[in-house]
């Protein structure tokens, strides 16, 4: 950890010397402790700015194992680079530790995590923090490819019983609608789902997701008129708001 720590402040301009650093840390990605795997993932990630785009993109390919998946070995597998432990299957604490650093590398390299988007789906015994940090991760690697795939997990969010993180979820689709255009019309295709649940406090949650993306695309912040099928619903939806608000005050 000493030797990683002091590569990851060491700074020089030398393209061959930050190469060299890249292949002697790169192993350090199959070691069995996470703390180790991420520091190692640090130096690569630093020192690896300002070499060959192809050995660039090489290193970010193989970061995407550790910080996402790694298998365990199966008897065909034997000789494969991954390591038999995850970042994202261990105990909470380090879950969060290891979220909190993925979700910083992600500003920098959102296309890093795209192809492991199922890694992040969050699990029945997640403790709250947990699942808060992987939705954030999920709306950042959110693309075309994966969208339906997250829209379905989403929707499973917004039906359970915790109602800050179904509230949580519920704004996350909103988000993929802002993020993804292509995408808007599926997803307040699932907000309208959730609204026929007739849950009050997913209606509400809803309704408001909708309001807002539909200021974002007609107000002009977007010229894709993908939500326009589902303007005829609005009037619906603030008569039902209206009925729901009225109930909780009675």
């Amino acid at each position: 950890m000493t030797i990683l720590t002091t590569l990851s402040e060491y700074s020089t301009n030398d393209i061959k010397e930050r190469e060299h650093i890249c292949e002697r840390v790169v192993p350090q990605f199959q070691h069995v402790n996470p703390s180790v795997v991420l520091a190692a993932v640090k130096v690569v990630f630093l020192h690896m700015q300002g070499i060959a785009p192809d050995m660039e993109k090489q290193y970010l390919r193989k970061m995407a194992p550790p910080l996402g998946e790694y298998v365990l070995p199966t008897k065909q597998e034997q000789g494969s680079s991954y390591a038999a432990v995850t970042l994202v299957s261990s105990q909470p604490e380090v879950q969060y530790v290891a979220l909190r650093n993925i979700n910083l590398l992600l500003q920098a390299q959102p296309d890093i995590l795209t192809k492991e988007i199922r890694v992040f789906f969050c699990k029945y015994n997640d403790p709250p923090y947990v699942k808060l940090e992987k939705l954030d991760i999920m709306i950042r690697i959110a693309n075309e490819k994966n969208i339906d795939q997250l829209l379905m997990e989403l929707k499973e969010y917004a039906l359970e019983v915790d109602m800050d993180f179904v509230k949580r979820a519920v704004k996350a689709i909103g988000q993929c609608a802002i993020k993804i255009d292509t995408a808007a019309e599926r997803c307040v295709t699932v907000l309208l789902d959730l609204i026929n649940t007739k849950v009050n406090y997913v209606v509400q949650e809803a309704i408001v997701v909708v309001k807002v993306c539909s200021l974002w695309y007609f107000s002009g912040c977007r010229s894709n008129g993908s939500l326009r099928t589902s303007s005829a619903n609005i009037p619906a939806m603030k008569a039902s708001s209206l009925n729901y608000a009225k109930i909780l005050t009675k």
